[in-house]
């Protein structure tokens, strides 16, 4: 089998996933292509089930017919393993050989310094006076002075040497951990695989180009923003950014990246539409892809059964004492095969003292014979199947017709039978039951309703039966759950290698993505987005090693309207606040995320930015202004009114001052409150506008902001250095025998 380098090209990041495509290109061996060509060095995380190939460029007629999922081992040589790991490997032997120099000079110099010199022993008669060997101990004590020296700067170099080795092997270490996880230390390294099987192909010179498509867990991304504004607010570029974090298994290293929001385990199958018709009922149509087995299948197994040894003979059961037998009265009529398969009664078990009594079953109660093929099965149902029924029972089978349907198992097929009150129907019409020109009609129905189910259609999950199975033998049946496409390619799999746990490890490398906290002001993209779906190209190759950590990437320009506008709400806060409508002019929407600002050329702030539907506008806050000053005056008169004195008169005065100390001119919007009416006090409360300058207006809030009630707003334009007073009075009118709650002063 022909193995055929491939790069990663291209991958789109979605909220849960990512969905990545592999080039691999075919060369022509003796003018022809290769039938069956494998791709090696996917990672171990892939799913499956995602994977799907095609055609990018070849001869005409080409296509992939087959594409199924296998295991690769590769053990590299020793010059492929990673630097790091060679580093840290180098690094730990200088730090074995350095503590193994020091440990010798250690015990060198424990050794020098015992050495001494003695004198031999004198007898107790011996009084002679001896010469001592001065020379003798002046050498040996010079030989230890000189060795000792030179064994203690020995022993100080090997100690720098070794915390300098110990720093670099935990340098090296640290390195290691914080490298991608593409990037392994170990010899041999399992990868996913595919094997590709092509259609033949005419002669060509050149070779073709086969794309592999197939989706990984273990990736994210979230979206911010980047804007950038001069001194004066009055224009600015915004780009979005996506920051993306991945731990599958592989770099993407210069790939055409793109990220989504959809769900990438959401299935987007094209839905089957079903035709309606006006008039008789008709039966649907037979589903496509699904063939009858063919007539005399179990004769192509009579070869087989032929050879096969016959089953040893089972040893018979102890035949149990007789018992008294309970006669059934004479006058009951002897019940056919389905009335004897019926639920027996328990008054019928029961012997007049109450006991139960023990009835043999009747002679025909013998075991059913095995499963007939679907297609010779069929006319024996038609025959016998159905019960013969009393008419005065029709009335209640069709009154209990509330299951449309009923499953039925034919020789391990699982198919849909026709609905109960047609069969019933047909049972009870002349000839129903009977074999003749209305019973073959009557078949011939119930097999245009007889349709497979969804799982015999799964072709991806159907295997064959084994022939030892004597029921279910030459035909398809679903896989049992516990058997996978992974457990079936490990089959082909002859290394020593524990793949389970290796498999486990990548699970759990995948779940670590979660671990990570995001970006501050982050919104996971189905949060902000989760009735419609949106993709987005980045406009150059990017790189994501896989390590575990957010990478921000720029991902395109976004032409949006900026009109800056300063905000105060004096009555709150004597302030004024700087801030920016973002319109947006794109066709797609803008999802929520934190924008970095940046104000000329120092970074200014962060601040959230909510989802914006194309054509919305959103206010962005940047902050205090404090080159507006701003300056609130109130005062409160209470008075009598009212033609006999008989309401009090509460008139409130605000006065706002504003002085522009900024070098361009500025749209201020300075909001109020006008007291509002509670409802069902219209009559005893009434609230009067008296005189405003400049005249201010009902303020409408921008999507997302709450509506405040009696909220007015002035919006008065600044020059440079100018300053304006604002103005407004209103009167709150009340009988004079009752006060405001709380009081009657309202500024």
């Amino acid at each position: 089998m022909l193995v055929v380098p491939s790069i990663l090209d291209a991958v789109t990041v979605h909220a849960e996933g990512a969905l990545c495509t592999r080039v691999a290109t075919v060369l022509t061996e003796g003018g022809r292509l290769p039938t069956q060509v494998r791709i090696n060095g996917l990672p171990l995380s892939l799913r499956t089930g995602s994977l799907r190939a095609s055609v990018l460029q070849g001869p005409p007629g080409l296509v992939v017919r087959d594409l199924r999922p296998a295991f690769d081992v590769q053990l590299p040589p020793e010059v492929d393993v990673p630097a790091e790991q060679r580093a840290l490997e180098e690094a730990q032997a200088r730090l074995d050989e350095v503590s193994a120099a020091l440990l010798r000079v250690n015990r060198d110099l424990g050794a020098v310094t015992k050495l001494s010199f003695a004198f031999p022993p004198r007898k107790k008669d011996d009084f002679q006076p001896r010469g001592a060997p001065l020379a003798a101990m002046l050498s040996l004590t010079s030989l230890v002075d000189s060795e000792t020296g030179l064994l203690n700067e020995r022993r100080l170099d090997l100690e720098r040497q070794k915390r300098d080795a110990e720093a670099e092997v935990e340098l090296r270490r640290q390195r290691l951990n914080e490298a991608s996880t593409a990037l392994r230390g170990q010899r041999a390294r399992v990868y996913r695989a595919a094997i590709l099987t092509l259609s033949e192909a005419m002669p060509v010179e050149q070779g073709a180009k086969l794309a592999l498509e197939y989706a990984v867990p273990g990736a994210r991304w979230v979206p911010t923003y980047d804007l950038k504004l001069p001194r004066t607010l009055e224009e600015g570029t915004l780009r979005m950014r996506a920051s993306v974090l991945q731990r599958t298994g592989e770099d993407w290293t210069g790939v055409r990246l793109s990220v989504s929001t959809a769900d990438l385990d959401r299935r987007a199958e094209v839905p089957e539409l079903k035709a309606l018709r006006i008039g008789r009922r008709q039966p649907p149509p037979a589903r496509s892809g699904w063939r009858e087995p063919p007539p005399g299948l179990d004769e192509l197994f009579s070869g087989y059964d032929a050879t096969r040894l016959p089953p040893k003979p089972e040893p018979p059961a102890p035949v149990p004492a007789p018992q008294a037998v309970a006669e059934k009265p004479a006058a009951e009529p002897l019940m056919d095969t389905y009335a004897e398969r019926r639920p027996v009664d328990r008054d019928e078990l029961m012997s007049p003292t109450g006991s139960f009594q023990n009835v043999p079953p009747p002679p025909s109660m013998a075991p059913p014979p095995p499963m007939a093929p679907a297609s010779a099965a069929r006319p024996a149902r038609s025959a016998g199947a159905l019960p013969a029924r009393s008419r005065s029972e029709a009335p209640k089978m069709k009154k209990r017709g509330g299951a449309p349907s009923r499953s039925m198992d034919l020789g391990g097929m699982d198919l849909m039978e026709a609905p109960e009150e047609e069969a019933e129907a047909a049972a009870f019409a002349p000839g129903g039951g009977g074999a003749g020109a209305d019973g073959g009609a009557l078949e011939e129905r119930q097999a245009a309703r007889l349709e497979p189910s969804d799982a015999l259609l799964d072709y991806d999950r159907l295997e064959l039966a084994p022939a030892d199975d004597p029921g279910a033998r030459g035909r398809l049946r679903p896989r049992p759950a516990f058997v996978t496409r992974e457990l079936l390619a490990l089959a082909a799999v002859h290394v020593h290698i524990d793949i389970a746990a290796l498999v486990a490890v990548s699970e759990q490398e995948v779940s670590t993505i979660w671990q990570a906290p995001p970006p501050a002001w982050s919104v996971p993209p189905r949060k902000s987005s989760p009735h419609f779906d949106a993709r987005f190209d980045v406009e150059a190759r990017a790189d994501v090693p896989s390590d575990g950590v957010w990478h921000t990437i720029p991902v395109l320009s976004v032409p949006v309207g900026l009109s800056a506008e300063y905000v105060c709400v004096p009555s709150v806060e004597a302030r004024a606040f700087r801030t920016v409508r973002v319109e947006n002019r794109t066709p797609y929407p803008l999802l929520a995320g934190p924008v970095d600002v940046t104000l000329g050329d120092e970074f200014l702030m962060t601040s959230p930015l909510p989802t914006m539907a194309p054509g919305s506008t959103q206010r962005l806050g940047l902050g205090v202004e404090e080159s507006i000053k701003v300056a609130r005056n109130t005062r409160f008169d209470e008075a009598t009114g009212g033609i006999f004195g008989g309401a009090t008169m509460l008139t409130h005065h605000v006065s706002v001052e504003l002085a522009n100390r900024l070098s361009n001119r500025v749209l201020v919007e300075v909001c109020e409150r006008v007291p509002a009416v509670p409802s069902g006090s219209e009559k005893d409360i009434k609230v009067e506008e008296m005189e405003v300058a400049p005249v201010w207006q009902k303020r409408t809030p921008l999507p997302g902001e709450d509506p405040v009630e009696g909220e007015r707003a002035w919006r008065v334009v600044l020059q440079p250095g100018e300053a304006q007073t604002l103005k407004a009075t209103w009167t709150v009118k009340i009988p004079a025998s009752k006060m405001l709650g709380g009081g009657n002063r309202r500024t």
